[in-house]
């Protein structure tokens, strides 16, 4: 199956770049997780076994700097990202797609969560080690008052090493509480948790899971941590979670 690199505006205008795989008239886009990007292992490896059933999928890189769309590392926030994967389905939907799902890990599966409670065209969704409020927060909270006396802090990236990340960030995503947004989503919606994830917390994933409306499944990969670093552990999600966009798109 033959990928291309595909170019298309967000609502900015600002150029977001991707990498669209597959065809039919069902797709899955892709939502990476904080500082991640599109060519990260399991999103390929995921993006191949939906394509091979007769789908497309769409990685691409939100407007943040990490990747390669157009943008900094100082204006990234999730309503930003929100905003990027509406500009996806509207590609997707430009290309005959009418059967749309979100696939998110970590701080993409609240992206994901966040986007379905806006966009209607949104078919399905799985949500993978994803943060659902920032009362469970064990990756952001210990260093909220340090980003805001200081106005930035730098986190470690894969792709760009330290990056510094605005306050702003953090005062943007207090806005968002994933188990209530859930309530209002009609999407049949997959929760997927690592066994041992050292990031997110049991509690986000059953809470989600627990508001969330039928039908939805919940799934915890014993053993695993926060990025599926595991083959088999990341073999099991991937399984999963083509197996739910198979069923529901």
């Amino acid at each position: 199956m033959c990928s291309n690199k595909v170019s298309f505006p967000n609502s900015y205008g600002k150029r977001l770049s991707g990498i669209l795989e597959g065809g039919g008239d069902r797709g899955v886009v892709f939502c990476t997780h904080f500082t991640g990007f599109k060519e990260i292992r399991h999103y390929y490896r995921l993006a191949k076994r939906i394509s091979e059933l007769g789908m497309y999928s769409l990685r691409f890189d939100y407007s943040d700097c990490i990747g390669e769309s157009d943008r900094t590392c100082e204006d990234m926030r999730l309503s930003n990202q929100v905003m990027d994967t509406i500009s996806a389905i509207d590609l997707m939907e430009s290309l005959g797609v009418d059967r749309i799902g979100l696939f998110g890990h970590s701080l993409g599966g609240a992206t994901a969560i966040v986007t379905a409670a806006n966009d209607s065209r949104v078919a399905a969704i799985v949500s993978a080690a994803a943060p659902a409020k920032l009362d469970w927060d064990t990756l952001f909270k210990e260093r909220a008052e340090e980003w805001r006396r200081t106005g930035f802090i730098s986190f470690p990236s894969w792709k760009r090493g330290d990056v510094k990340i605005r306050y702003d960030f953090y005062r943007d995503l207090k806005k968002y509480d994933a188990t209530e947004l859930v309530k209002g989503i009609s999407a049949p919606i997959l929760v997927i948790q690592p066994g041992n994830d050292e990031l997110v917390t049991v509690e986000n994933a059953r809470s989600m899971f627990d508001n969330a409306n039928e039908p939805k499944s919940i799934e915890f990969i014993d053993g695993s941590d926060h990025m599926f670093t595991s083959a088999d552990h990341e073999s099991r999600m991937i399984d999963v979670s083509v197996n739910w966009f198979d069923k529901w798109l």
